[in-house]
């Protein structure tokens, strides 16, 4: 995967912000865009609640990593009919509708996954970012294999998952 600019979800942010992983993710994707729904539910809502890793999203924003945008009419438009036809937030139906022109996106829900790819868009989780910076030579195996676990403590993501990216990334090297 090249170093493109990709579209991601709440979560993505979040996870990233939780294991403090934005400088090692920015290894691997050139910048997260964040719509307007992401940026309100992962940092506004995140501030009325206190939680600490909204300081990471924002010095990410600070350090250019992360850039919002705004949606095009068509994109709004087009976020609607996917959140309607698909029962996807608005934050991964926005997410999804820039995911279009680029035809990739950064989401961690199943069902954000799955309407992903029946958009004709491909799926990136989180959790694969560590095998992306493997292959492009940014990290080693133990580097990898280290990153995939802290965000997988933070994603609560499930054993038969890690044990899939981890076998993954051995195959690898």
């Amino acid at each position: 995967m090249d170093q493109a600019e990709l579209p991601g979800d709440a979560s993505t942010l979040i996870y990233l912000a939780k294991v403090n992983a934005f400088g090692e993710a920015a290894q691997c994707v050139a910048r997260i865009l964040v719509p307007p729904s992401v940026w309100r539910e992962a940092v506004e809502e995140g501030e009325q609640a206190g939680y600490s890793d909204v300081t990471a999203i924002r010095q990410a924003e600070t350090d250019g990593f992360i850039r919002r945008v705004e949606l095009s009419t068509a994109d709004r438009t087009l976020a609607a009919a996917i959140a309607g036809q698909h029962n996807l937030g608005v934050g991964e139906s926005e997410v999804l509708a820039l995911g279009q022109t680029i035809g990739r996106a950064i989401v961690d829900d199943g069902r954000a996954a799955r309407t992903a790819m029946a958009l004709g868009i491909q799926p990136v989780s989180t959790l694969f970012l560590p095998v992306i910076r493997q292959r492009v030579g940014v990290l080693d195996e133990h580097a990898a294999l280290a990153l995939l676990r802290r965000l997988a403590i933070v994603a609560n993501a499930r054993a038969s998952v890690v044990y899939a990216i981890e076998r993954f990334i051995r195959g690898a090297t």
